[in-house]
């Protein structure tokens, strides 16, 4: 499944390099290449023993693969009602759909309103022109933008007034038979916070969740170190990372940035986060991670920041924080940007970084 919000690749480090810690607990992983979603999943837990680790291997697997057939937009599954069932019955009838998918919708909702619509998940129409020319251009070796007649007219057809959400029946009905929804920015995220209560709920005490950088940590390690995530290079430098942050348990990570699900046309790239104002791939920053304890809210954020410029942002996550939300972020420019003024700058060789005050401390820039 394809998010529309491409976003930094998080490295998971320890501390120490220890395989074992100095409880009874032993530390196992396993990289998940068919749990959905379009990506690379990893467990990486403390156990009392491989059996058990296995075991909640495979419970997450098959709770990813389950959220991935729920959310999915482009694929159909027999006896799921999902995003593609919703936008395939657009301006023909209303969808009964899972709890949980009506539950993700409601919550995309919420934030749009929150955001001034900055973050509008109604955009389907308009994301997947993007998509197309995406595609045409790394499979086909077409390199081309759409045109701004041609966006435009997608906007049309966009906006909550026509997404008629029905909480008694549990039906989602698209008015508008040219509209459609995308939950990309959202999906993997949510995804990943509902696998992680499961798990914890069934037992698992000491484990990080990387669903292909959004990172959820589960618990503190067993010696009670905090865990170590690694921030990667804004580049196609997998193994590359510009900071450290060390965190106690229960935090998410999750980034957008500019440097994935990407193409050229003329020197120029485009990626996949689309601000929705100028319907064009935002520029205001390489990338932003989003560090907060609910993960499905900070795929959200993430890439709802990733279309603001800094002063924007910054004051979103002030007015989230008032509003009682524990929530940080961490921007990346480089010199290609304009820096924000009277911002207090980090420098990571050809990068500049601006930290969120609650976390400084814990950063480690390389």
């Amino acid at each position: 499944m394809k998010k529309n919000y491409c976003f930094l690749l998080i490295c998971i480090l320890c501390l120490f390099g220890c395989e074992k810690s100095n409880t009874a607990f032993e530390k196992y992983s396993e990289q998940m290449f068919d749990a959905g979603f379009d990506t690379v999943i990893t467990l990486i837990a403390y156990t009392e023993d491989e059996a058990t680790f296995e075991t909640y291997q495979k419970r997450a697997k098959e709770l990813f693969m389950h959220y991935h057939q729920l959310f999915d937009r482009y694929q159909s599954y027999e006896g799921v009602q999902n995003v593609k069932t919703i936008n395939d019955q657009a301006g023909i009838a209303p969808v009964k759909v899972d709890q949980e998918l009506l539950k993700l919708i409601q919550l995309t909702k919420q934030y749009g309103v929150y955001s001034a619509y900055q973050y509008d998940v109604t955009y389907g129409a308009v994301f997947e022109i993007w998509h197309d020319y995406r595609n045409n251009a790394t499979q086909n070796n077409i390199k081309q933008i759409p045109s701004m007649k041609e966006l435009e007219q997608a906007k049309i057809h966009t906006g909550w007034e026509h997404v008629i959400i029905d909480e008694e029946a549990s039906t989602i009905y698209i008015d508008d038979s040219d509209a459609s929804i995308d939950l990309g920015s959202a999906a993997k995220g949510y995804a990943c916070e509902q696998v992680a209560k499961q798990l914890e709920s069934e037992g698992l005490s000491h484990a990080i969740i990387n669903a292909g950088g959004n990172v959820r940590i589960i618990g503190e390690k067993p010696d009670g170190t905090p865990w170590n995530v690694g921030i990667q290079l804004p580049s196609s430098e997998q193994n590359s990372s510009i900071a450290n942050v060390l965190m106690d348990k229960d935090v998410s990570f999750v980034t957008s940035g500019d440097y994935q699900r990407a193409y050229e046309v003329d020197g120029k790239l485009y990626h996949h986060i689309i601000d929705p104002h100028t319907l064009m791939p935002a520029t205001y920053m390489r990338s932003v991670t989003l560090i907060t304890k609910d993960s499905g809210i900070a795929d959200i954020l993430s890439t709802t920041l990733f279309t603001m410029s800094y002063e924007q942002g910054n004051a979103l996550l002030e007015q989230l924080k008032k509003d009682g939300m524990d929530v940080d972020a961490i921007w990346v420019f480089d010199e290609t940007l304009d820096i924000p003024k009277n911002a207090d700058i980090i420098k990571s060789g050809n990068y500049q970084l601006i930290v969120s005050d609650g976390i400084k401390d814990q950063v480690e820039v390389k």
